[in-house]
């Protein structure tokens, strides 16, 4: 494997001296690690100094460079950037592709081994803890350094252009959504759906409604469609998820789900929706979680079961072991749930807190500014939504009477991809639930229960 992996450097090296439109293609695959050979890896160096400093690379300057290095190989490297500038002829240099993948293969070995030897060590520590082996092991899935070189796949115009098209007949057929669903209406047609790889933020003060803008997303997307959802909750317990999610799949109001009181027509209501989730493809799963745990979570489902989306509740209350600070902490969380949404392909949705600073201002209506802790969050985010009820700072006797106490929006307030809009919703407190005006239809035919008046519901209520 020695002389293989020798040849493959000296054939970057070669491909990079004598043909400088390869550069760039060939310094975002290969990086100085790849290299065994130190006088190999003294050369390539040189030329990494350069390339940083948008300077010409060529036999002569690659010399030059090598000469300022302080280094014991020097007179070494600078014999072998001859030879290699001269060693392979034109069918050769056409294994530039293999020898490539070969350096990245080579070094996943290594990588590979190390980590053998690190579990290896900790499993064999008198203070041996499970927990601690799978944080490693999570780790290194999640920040391999080679993970998208192996997955990348080279794309020519044709092959985006042949994308796109599919994209534009999927939305064609489907009034302008290509995407996944949400269940609002102006929001699907304003994004063209949950698009794979978007990073969506829904962002909002405590209690302005941000789970059940989630789980109406949720129902719509697996309960009444077909789509694999996963809802992260690190807030409630899974009883408590579901509790919610049925209330907004039947509209049956949330306290009298609590109370275990329902009226007659709320049973059959009831009951159905039951049927509905029982048979869909929502998965619920709450606890503590680092951010390993979270990508573990969703990388384990996506390829053991399937998964169309996911949906975090909520990014604040996910922590990053090792991080200096509470504002890196966060960054580095949002990051790679946009990572993530990349990798899998699927839309990611993480719920966020804003800070309090909007509490303080006449106008109570958010803006991206408003995100607590962390600017990296509106950074990473592909769709911004803040969630606004004016009703939500009104006294209770305001609400009563005001008859635009169901009011709410959807602020669209960053979209890469789109146009922004606050976009106009209504908002039940007694289920509670969000939904469009006049679109928000609960079903009302019977359905055979099995809920009867013994199991403790007031039927005469």
């Amino acid at each position: 494997m020695d002389k293989i992996q020798l040849r493959s450097e000296q054939l970057v090296i070669n491909a990079i001296l004598t043909n400088p439109s390869e550069i760039h293609s060939i310094m975002s695959s290969v990086s100085l690690e790849m290299f065994q050979f130190q006088v190999n890896k003294v050369i390539f160096q040189s030329i990494s100094d350069l390339y940083m400093q948008n300077e010409a690379i060529n036999l002569i300057s690659v010399y030059k460079r090598i000469n300022e290095l302080k280094t014991i190989h020097k007179v070494e490297a600078l014999s072998s950037t001859t030879s290699i500038h001269s060693m392979f002829s034109i069918v050769e240099k056409s294994e530039l592709p293999t020898a490539i993948q070969t350096l990245v293969a080579e070094n996943i070995r290594h990588e590979h081994i190390e980590l053998g030897k690190t579990l290896q060590e900790v499993s064999e520590a008198p203070d041996y803890e499970p927990n601690k082996v799978i944080d490693i092991i999570q780790s290194h899935i999640v920040d391999n350094k080679f993970k998208s070189l192996l997955n990348k796949k080279e794309m020519t115009n044709r092959d985006l252009l042949d994308q796109l098209d599919k994209k534009m007949l999927e939305a064609a057929q489907h009034k302008g959504i290509s995407g996944i669903r949400t269940g609002y209406d102006r929001f699907d047609l304003i994004t063209s759906g949950m698009q794979p790889t978007n990073f969506i933020v829904v962002a909002g003060r405590p209690a302005m409604g941000k789970t059940q803008f989630a789980l109406g997303i949720m129902d719509h997307a697996s309960v009444r469609g077909q789509k694999k959802g996963l809802f992260i909750s690190c807030e409630m317990d899974e009883v408590q998820v579901m509790k919610r999610i049925i209330a907004v799949d039947s509209g049956v109001h949330g306290y009298s789900i609590k109370r275990g009181v329902l009226e007659k027509h709320e049973i059959l209501r009831f009951e159905k929706s039951r049927n509905r989730i029982v048979d869909s493809s929502l998965k619920i799963v709450a606890g503590s979680f680092t951010i390993s745990d979270v990508l573990s979570l969703v990388y384990k489902m996506k390829h053991s079961e399937g998964l169309d989306y996911v949906v975090i509740d909520y990014i604040q209350k996910i922590t990053s072991p090792g991080t200096q600070n509470r504002t890196n902490e966060v960054g580095d969380v949002s990051r790679k749930l946009k990572d993530m949404a990349n990798d899998l392909k699927i839309p990611v949705i993480a719920l966020a807190q804003l800070s309090r600073s909007v509490e303080h201002r006449v106008d109570k209506k958010p803006v991206l500014s408003d995100l607590r802790e962390s600017g990296d969050i509106e950074q990473d985010a592909d769709i911004v939504v803040f969630l606004y009820r004016p009703s939500y700072y009104m006294t209770p006797e305001e609400r009563e009477s005001n008859s635009m106490a169901e009011d709410g929006y959807a602020i669209i307030a960053k979209h890469r991809d789109g146009e922004l809009e606050d976009i106009y919703l209504k908002f039940d407190g007694n289920i509670p639930a969000w939904y469009s005006p006049n679109s928000k239809i609960y079903d009302e035919e019977y359905v055979q229960s099995s809920l009867r008046p013994n199991t403790g519901f007031d039927w005469d209520k």
